[in-house]
């Protein structure tokens, strides 16, 4: 499918975005309902100690409790302790609250009471939790008589918050696979006008490119004819028409094939096989070319590598990269090819000791018409296209390509591809 990558890409945007605003709805509601539910259980339990300071009445230094229960109904489950300063009981709790009251964890704040600080504990009891405020019971005179213990269960907070946090959780949960749909959705929707133009826009590449190929051979055929009867001067001018007609010609056959493959419409014919064959007779047929500039093209190869691969489109792709070494490669330089096996893939190798490619260069190298020399690409032959027709063979099979230069050095291209057994 075209455009997948970018769909995939869209579409995880859209979801991470989704992901992000659940999580922080999810934040704001949690703190919000926890923020509520505490000022809710210390506003009680204010409630709570005021009625309870309300029913103890002081005389002089001794402290007495209203008979009367301490707390209306509605604050039932809130428990009350009176100590007076030697430490005794002045109000008896259930016996069942004995265990919460004798806890050694109030013995501290029970000692900052009695020293006139009031204060408040988390005690244990059970299965329940209690909030224990413990405050100072001061005489007229401004003496410390006495201890008031008020106790909250407060259990009731961290259960409320635990079936918050599920019931959100499986809202996000229903909400992030129902977004994940929705992202996909909107993915496509939103990209599809851009594949169709895109995939018009190949079409007419390729069929512009079909379509010249037809007017350029007849100006070729003709300037020929012209340039077979023709001497001096106007040989001279057929002649370069001639050398232009062959370049757009070239050009029009990378186009060709680019636009052929983004469309998708350049099958590939993978058969079983030999690297070593095809390079030696590359080989062959590329010393004439390297003979004639001065380089020396020489073979580097180490025992035989079979891969499963179009014939055609490796020996263009090894062509494309013999060629560019060549060219790139002063009189009396050399080039190598070599074919290695190396962790289950089959490598081949182009270097050169040329001119290099300057490292600001590099990552730029496989885009279509890009030229690190635009001027010697030109006056060489090139099309700027080469390279980018070469990095579709190695994605179409699989495998990669990667490149390694020095300026004034040499460069050496790496082509891996799945080896066969």
């Amino acid at each position: 499918m075209m455009f997948r990558g970018a769909l995939v890409r869209l579409a995880a945007q859209y979801f991470v975005l989704l992901v992000l605003i659940l999580g922080f709805f999810d934040l704001i509601v949690y703190v919000t309902v926890s923020q509520a539910l505490q000022a809710k259980a210390d506003k009680d339990l204010a409630t709570a100690v005021t009625q309870a300071m309300s029913n103890v009445t002081v005389t002089g230094e001794t402290i007495s409790v209203n008979p009367q229960p301490l707390l209306t109904p509605s604050l039932a489950d809130v428990f009350v302790r009176v100590l007076d300063f030697k430490g005794q009981e002045v109000s008896q709790p259930r016996a069942e609250l004995k265990k919460l009251f004798n806890n050694p964890s109030l013995s501290t704040p029970i000692g900052a009471a009695n020293a006139g600080q009031p204060g408040q504990t988390q005690v244990a009891s059970g299965s329940e939790l209690y909030m224990v405020d413990t405050r100072p019971i001061v005489s007229k005179s401004h003496k410390v008589i006495g201890v008031l213990q008020v106790a909250q269960p407060i259990s009731w907070v961290g259960d409320a918050l635990s079936r918050l946090v599920r019931q959100l959780v499986l809202a996000s949960a229903i909400g992030i696979v129902l977004g994940a749909l929705a992202s996909l959705l909107m993915a496509t929707r939103s990209i599809r006008p851009i594949g169709r133009a895109f995939q018009r826009q190949r079409e007419f590449v390729a069929d512009a490119s079909h379509e010249l190929r037809t007017p350029l051979t007849l100006i070729r055929t003709n300037v020929e004819a012209w340039l077979r009867r023709s001497n001096g001067t106007s040989r001279a001018y057929a002649k370069g028409i001639v050398e232009e007609v062959e370049q757009l010609n070239r050009i029009v056959g990378d186009l060709t094939t680019l636009a052929l493959a983004d469309a998708r419409q350049l099958p590939l014919d993978p058969k079983p096989m030999e690297l070593n064959e095809l390079v030696k007779g590359l080989i062959v047929q590329a010393t004439p070319m390297a003979e004639a500039r001065g380089v020396q093209l020489r073979p580097d190869l180490n025992g035989g590598v079979r891969v499963d691969a179009d014939l055609g489109r490796v020996r263009q792709l090894l062509l494309i990269l013999i060629d560019n070494a060549l060219t790139h490669t002063p009189p009396g330089g050399e080039v190598s090819v070599g074919v290695i096996r190396h962790n289950g893939r089959a490598h081949v190798r182009v270097t050169d000791t040329g001119e290099g490619i300057p490292s600001g260069d590099l990552p730029h190298i496989f885009e279509r018409f890009y030229r690190a020399d635009k001027a010697r690409t030109r006056e060489s032959g090139g099309t700027g296209l080469g390279l980018a027709i070469a990095k579709w063979i190695v994605d179409a099979h699989k495998g990669e390509i990667g490149v390694k230069s020095a300026e004034g050095k040499g460069t050496e291209v790496d082509v891996s591809l799945p080896a066969l057994d």
